[in-house]
This record gives structure tokens, C-alpha cells and sequence, in this order.
């Protein structure tokens, strides 16, 4: 779903018959929240919305809009949208993500390896809340927030924007106890980095290559920020980043990988 290009974009969806999530109001929700707050009154965000969760006829989407829709696994959700102004690879490869061990060889199934590499933390965590400037309201991982310009496929009219979801996750995402599951890790980054990725088709885009790499454990019930973005794109193909971070703005997760372009229109999902 594109960023409106209107100057004052329709109110978000906050009517439970309009959204089927579990709080009511998922804006008032996560704004009384001083950390959410903060992040969601950046006056560079373009849109904010209440994904939609009313199950489909059809039951597309069911594992989000059903089984990832409960008291005890995400209660509420609220998605944005922020430009990346584009900077130039440090070399050929810094914007495309290079093969790496599959989250299976990483750690064992259902944790989360720690890791020394990309522990950053944002100034989000000493900041206060309240409107936040671009160097707190970004993310610390230069992946993420670097490629984009005419070098790496992007179009002026179509920005590589940074979408953002805040999810409240409860108790049922953990395997050990109070420890969300490895696998969560790359089902929250896939839908954010989907949905990414289909802002720059006409019909969608679907995963053909997939990375996780875990950073540190995610305790249970937590809220997360989820961040994803097109960096690159060459034809039908998209190099897509994702980060999963606190409310401290530690990157607990990074997600890479390569979306194609679906050259006919056919059903699609949207977070």
C-alpha cells in the first residue's frame, strides 16, 4: 500500500467493526504508550493506519488476520510511513543482501542467538517523549536505512519509503517461556518487508529468498517496532531489509532477502 499523496490523508480506521482488532483503538492504544507516542508524532511520517483484520470470504490472510489476531498474540497494531533520503553503497554489495547461514544453523529452533555485531542502540533510548527528529525516529541499522537513488532502481514518484508497524505481542508467540519464538522473527519482518516490497508493483510482490539473523532474545509480552524497506530494485526483482527493534531502538533481529514482482494481477496479502 503506497504512502497517500494527499496533504491531509483520511483518519485511521479506529471503529472495531472497521478493523477487527482486539483493542478498540489501536491509535489511542499505543499514543498512550510515551515511547509509541513519541515515534507516531514525527511530523516526517506521511500516513499512519489500523491494518484491517475482518477475515476474508476466501480465508486469504488467515494466519494474520485470524491466529496472529487474539488477547494472547497481537492484541493491536498501527502502521507508518517515513521517506529515507538515499546514500550512496559503500561497495557493490553493501546494498545487496549477500547469502548467509539460515536462521536453523544459526541457533536452535524456537531461540534467539545473541549476537555482539549489531547490538545498536538509537537515541531513542535517552530521548523524551514527545515529537521526535529524524536521527531518533530512524532506525540505527544502516542496512536498512541505506541504498535507494537512481543508482539502486528508485524512482522519485515511488520513493523506497521506510514502513513501520507497532505491534503488541502477548504471551502465546513464546516457545521457552517468556521467549518469543525464532520463527516469529521472520513471520513479523516478512509482512512488513511484503508489504514494502508491494508498494513498488502493480500486482504485488511474493518472497523468493529470505534471511533472519538474530540478534537477542525477545521477551514476552512486549511491544515491538518492525521496520521494513526496499533498498534496491533491478527489473521484477526487490532487495528488501527489515529490522525487528525496542522501545529502546535495539535492532533485536534483521531480515534480508529478494521479492519478485508478480507480472499479472492476482490475490495479494496487506498488512
Amino acid at each position: 500500500m503506497p504512502p497517500s499523496s494527499s496533504s491531509n490523508p483520511p483518519e485511521p480506521a479506529t471503529k472495531p467493526t472497521e478493523h477487527n482488532q482486539v483493542v478498540a483503538d489501536p491509535l489511542a492504544h499505543f499514543n498512550a504508550i510515551p515511547w509509541c507516542a513519541a515515534l507516531l508524532s514525527d511530523p516526517a511520517i506521511l500516513e499512519i493506519g489500523v491494518p484491517d483484520r475482518r477475515p476474508l470470504p476466501n480465508g486469504d490472510s488467515s494466519l494474520i488476520r485470524k491466529t496472529m489476531n487474539g488477547p494472547t498474540t497481537a492484541r493491536a497494531c498501527v502502521t507508518f510511513y517515513q521517506l529515507v533520503k538515499p546514500t550512496k553503497p559503500r561497495s557493490p554489495s553493501s546494498s545487496s543482501p549477500s547469502p548467509s547461514p539460515s536462521s536453523g544453523e544459526a541457533s536452535p529452533a524456537g531461540s534467539s542467538a545473541p549476537s555482539d555485531s549489531s547490538n545498536k542502540k538509537s537515541s531513542r533510548s535517552s530521548s523524551k517523549a514527545g515529537p521526535t527528529n529524524e536521527k531518533n525516529a530512524l532506525s540505527a541499522s544502516e542496512a536498512l536505512l541505506g541504498g535507494g537513488g537512481k543508482e539502486n532502481g528508485e524512482n522519485p514518484r515511488n520513493p523506497f519509503v521506510l514502513f513501520n508497524a507497532l505491534v503488541d505481542l502477548g504471551e502465546d508467540c513464546q516457545s521457552y517461556p517468556g521467549v518469543m519464538h525464532g520463527g516469529m522473527h521472520g513471520l513479523l519482518m516478512d509482512e512488513v518487508m511484503g508489504t514494502a516490497a508491494n508498494a513498488q508493483t502493480t500486482n504485488g510482490a511474493y518472497t523468493a529468498r529470505f534471511t533472519t539473523h538474530y540478534h537477542r532474545a525477545i521477551r514476552l509480552p512486549q511491544i515491538l517496532l518492525i521496520r521494513g524497506r526496499v533498498v534496491r530494485k533491478e527489473g521484477r526483482k526487490m532487495y528488501v531489509r527489515g529490522t525487528l527493534e525496542d522501545k529502546d531502538g535495539n535492532i533485536m533481529a534483521e531480515g534480508e532477502g529478494i521479492w519478485l514482482a508478480i507480472e499479472r494481477k492476482s490475490g495479494q496479502s496487506k498488512l
